[in-house]
C-alpha cells in the first residue's frame, strides 16, 4: 500500500473527497479510464451528490499539459470502487481509500467540535460581558467597546461552521 499517491482524501469545502488521480493511482489504472467509468456512471454518482469536477495541471516530458479530474465523496468513491474487478491492489487500495475516509470524517468531526467550543465561550464572554455592563456606566463603556469584536468573532466562527452544516 506504499505506492498510493499521498494523502489519499482531503477536504474540500469541508467534506473529504478523493481524486480520480489518486483512485486511478491506487488502482494501478490510467486516469483516462477511470473518468470514462466516472462519465459512464455519472447518473448514478450524481445520485449520491453531485460531482465535482476541475481540470488540474500536470508536467509530462513535452511540458505541462490539463487534464480533468472528478472529486469524489465517500459514497461516490465507494461506488466507483466498487465497479473495479478485485484483484489483490484493488482490495488494498479499497482497504486504505475506506480508512482514510473514516480518518477524515474523525479529523472534520473533531474540528466542528473545536468551532462550537469556541463559539460557547464566545457566548459566554458576551453574558459575562452583559451582566457587568449592567453594574455601572463605566463597564457599560467597556461593553460597547467589546461588542464589535464579539461580532466579528461570531461572523468569523459563523463562516467556519456554516458550510460544514450544509454537508450534514
Amino acid at each position: 500500500m506504499n505506492d498510493f499517491l499521498s494523502p489519499l482524501v482531503t477536504a474540500v469545502d469541508g467534506e473529504p473527497r478523493a481524486s480520480t488521480v489518486v483512485i486511478a493511482s491506487g488502482l494501478g489504472q490510467p486516469h483516462a479510464s477511470v473518468i470514462k467509468l466516472v462519465r459512464r456512471h455519472a447518473t448514478a454518482l450524481d445520485s449520491l451528490g453531485r460531482v465535482g469536477f476541475e481540470i488540474q495541471s500536470f508536467a509530462t516530458r513535452g511540458g505541462t499539459q490539463s487534464r480533468e479530474v472528478a472529486l469524489l465523496n465517500e459514497h461516490q468513491a465507494a461506488l466507483l470502487i466498487s465497479l473495479m474487478r478485485n484483484t489483490e491492489r484493488v482490495v488494498d487500495f479499497k482497504v486504505g481509500l475506506i480508512r482514510e475516509f473514516y480518518r477524515m470524517q474523525d479529523e472534520l468531526g473533531r474540528r466542528e467540535q473545536t468551532l462550537w467550543q469556541q463559539m460557547h465561550a464566545l457566548i459566554a464572554k458576551e453574558v459575562e460581558s452583559k451582566v457587568r455592563a449592567s453594574f455601572g456606566s463605566r463597564l457599560m463603556l467597556e461593553r460597547r467597546r467589546e461588542i464589535p469584536r464579539f461580532d466579528a468573532e461570531r461572523d468569523r466562527l459563523n463562516a467556519q461552521l456554516q458550510p460544514s452544516l450544509l454537508t450534514h
